[in-house]
């Protein structure tokens, strides 16, 4: 069995929780895939939060002592995949057998804990459950030592280091976690800045190592081969992968071939063709030509970005709540930055919908990872294998497809502004063919009579192709209205809607469908349509905003608008203030909508300053202080 729908929430958990109320969801729960994972084993792979496992544990609590199809438990993939120690706990209550029991590569939790860099809270955690653990050594040889400190192999099998060697990636385990695989107390924990000195000078030192390696033969200039490749296939097939790393893949691509180029004209490095007597040797162009695009790739990584330590020298305002000035860009401070994530992060809280995104995100990029290195139906290329891959790829070929939605919260949630902030991201993601979104209400699919209906759906849809079409109050087409009294208006618009979710799936290409209300309307409207929850596999709440959410919305707007905040105003002040002067009751009928009223009465007092302000007085009609404020709040938030 393939992935079901509920594996593929489980990638982030927002959905899931709201899929955990439903009828079915112990059912969904126990149903394993074909690599035998439960959903709880993709949950643990994709650092579910404790709320999501826990909810998994109680639809089917065998499902912690379950291993998949190489001997791996739940508690070995949150081990291997650095879930929180939260996760880990709650594995460890529900089976603390899990911590002795090895998988199909004689590895322990501890062992893939120690190779995959988890953190010092969990591998406390798995000493603890199992201390025998600190001695024994899995099918390879190595204890979890070995592997922290990089003396173990690669990855073997089908699920990432089933012996697996640690400091792979050129990382190294801190001395807590050192210091516990040892066997004694961890030392005092560092500073963030002694840490930052600590990723700093390794880096520095990784640097040096691979100068010093570059143009030298045997292994070691054998290793530096592959580091190169694997860089420049990240390039080609992941590129998000080097945004992490301070490198825009755009640039390293015009780099290289800028450097082929030049290799090519004889100006690289001395490489001309026609260089001693008119040597056209192959072998020796081909040799320059790789030097060119090792020099290349190794200048990209030198020369990566270091965000925040670019100093503001001309600021002539106060300081936002990030530390930058209102005119200094945020982009020159973080280094090269990813579209996809600087949309995903201008949303405000709804954390649960963010890594939903990111988990379908993830999903996209390796189809795309085997697409590029498995073009032969899953035989091996460069190196790597089906078996090493397939764990976390589906059976089926081709990109994801983005699932329709169902958004419910109170008014001024967020459910629009996220729709459409979904749009933009699902096209860059190459998920939805335009960022197109349109909005629509009950008065833009009904008509007179059941043939107009029917025609005006299929029109809005046809508009939306491609697209996201939103239908903002969906709950109102099973009312009727003045305008259609018939009771069916709006079972007929829905039946076309899903006629066209039907059709999609044979390839057309309709527009993802975002269906859009209020908590208690919207419940009650799926209650009556239960095929509508059916071919609604997604479900999102919208909770109401909290006061510090509130308050960063409000600074986000003031930013947006071209105002600055008085030196004084920082983002927790007016979240008290918020609290302070509103209640609950009265901040869930209106959400982000109080800090549009909060930002129009801070500027209505600014204009009030600065028409009471004598000839001889400069007033700044861009600052808004503190008491404008305190002011709006007391009289505009009413």
């Amino acid at each position: 069995m393939a992935d079901t729908t509920l594996h593929e929430l489980c990638k982030g958990y927002g959905a899931l929780l709201s899929r955990s109320k439903t009828p079915q969801f112990p059912e969904e729960a126990r149903r394993a895939n074909d690599r035998g994972n439960l959903p709880l084993h993709a949950a643990c792979s994709f650092q579910a939060t404790r709320e999501a496992v826990d909810a998994l544990l109680r639809a089917h609590p065998p499902g912690a002592s379950h291993a998949n199809g190489v001997g791996n438990l739940p508690l070995h993939q949150a081990a291997m995949w650095q879930a929180g120690s939260d996760v880990v706990e709650a594995l460890l209550n529900h089976h603390p057998e899990g911590a002795a029991c090895r998988n199909n590569y004689g590895s322990l939790p501890l062992h893939l804990a120690a190779s995959n860099d988890a953190n010092v809270e969990v591998v406390k955690l798995l000493v603890d459950a199992y201390p025998d653990a600190l001695h024994l050594q899995n099918d390879d040889g190595m204890t979890p030592l070995d592997l922290a400190m990089g003396r173990g192999g690669g990855v073997v099998g089908g699920e990432r280091g089933g012996a697996g060697g640690g400091a792979r990636d050129g990382s190294y385990p801190s001395e807590a976690v050192i210091a516990l695989l040892e066997g004694r107390p961890p030392p005092p924990e560092l500073t963030l800045r002694q840490k930052a000195e600590r990723y700093m000078e390794r880096a520095d030192e990784l640097e040096r190592r691979a100068a010093g390696l570059r143009g030298t033969g045997g292994r070691k200039g054998r290793d530096l081969k592959d580091a190169v490749a694997a860089v420049r296939r990240l390039a080609d097939c992941y590129p998000q992968a080097l945004y992490s790393a301070g490198i825009d893949p755009n640039e390293l691509e015009i780099s290289l071939s800028n450097a082929m180029a030049a290799d090519m004209r004889g100006d690289g490095g001395g490489g001309g063709g026609r260089r001693g007597g008119g040597n056209n040797d192959p072998g020796d162009a081909a040799r320059k030509q790789q030097m060119a695009v090792e020099g290349a790739i190794l200048d990209a990584v030198k020369g990566r970005s270091k965000g925040g330590t670019k100093a503001s020298t001309n600021s002539t305002g106060p300081m936002d709540p990030d530390g930058l000035s209102p005119g200094e860009d945020r982009d020159e401070l973080n280094g090269v930055r990813d579209r996809v994530e600087d949309l995903i992060s201008s949303i405000v809280g709804l954390e649960h919908i963010k890594c939903q995104i990111r988990g379908l995100r993830r999903t996209t990029e390796i189809c795309d990872l085997r697409e590029s290195l498995l073009p032969d139906n899953g035989i091996g290329v460069r190196g790597l294998s089906a078996a090493m891959l397939g764990v976390t790829l589906s059976d089926e070929g081709g990109r994801p497809r983005a699932p329709h939605m169902i958004f419910f919260g109170n008014p001024g949630t967020g459910k629009t502004a996220v729709a459409r902030l979904l749009a933009k991201v699902y096209h860059e993601l190459g998920i939805l063919r335009k960022p197109k979104f349109l909005e629509v209400e009950r008065m833009d699919l009904i008509g007179a009579d059941q043939r107009s209906t029917v025609a005006k759906t299929r029109e809005v849809l046809d508009e939306a192709r491609g697209g996201i079409l939103f239908v903002d109050e969906a709950y109102t087409l099973g009312m009727t209205s003045k305008r259609s009294r018939a009771e069916n208006a709006g079972n007929d618009a829905m039946n076309e809607i899903m006629r066209s979710i039907d059709v999609d799936e044979a390839g057309r290409d309709s527009p993802l469908v975002i269906l859009a209300g209020f908590p208690t309307e919207m419940n009650l409207f799926l209650a009556r349509h239960d095929e509508l929850r059916r071919r609604f596999d997604v479900m999102f709440e919208f909770p109401d905003y909290t006061c510090m959410e509130l308050a960063e919305i409000f600074v986000d707007l003031v930013h947006a608008k071209g105002f600055y905040l008085d030196d004084s105003m920082r983002v927790d002040y007016i979240a008290r203030l918020l609290e302070k002067q509103t209640d609950v009751q009265w901040r869930s009928e209106r959400n982000g909508r109080v800090s549009e009223m909060l930002l129009a009465g801070a500027r209505t007092e600014v204009r009030k300053r600065i028409r009471l302000a004598l000839d001889e007085q400069e007033v700044d009609p861009q600052l808004i202080l503190r008491v404008d404020i305190e002011t709006a709040v007391m009289h505009d938030l009413k």
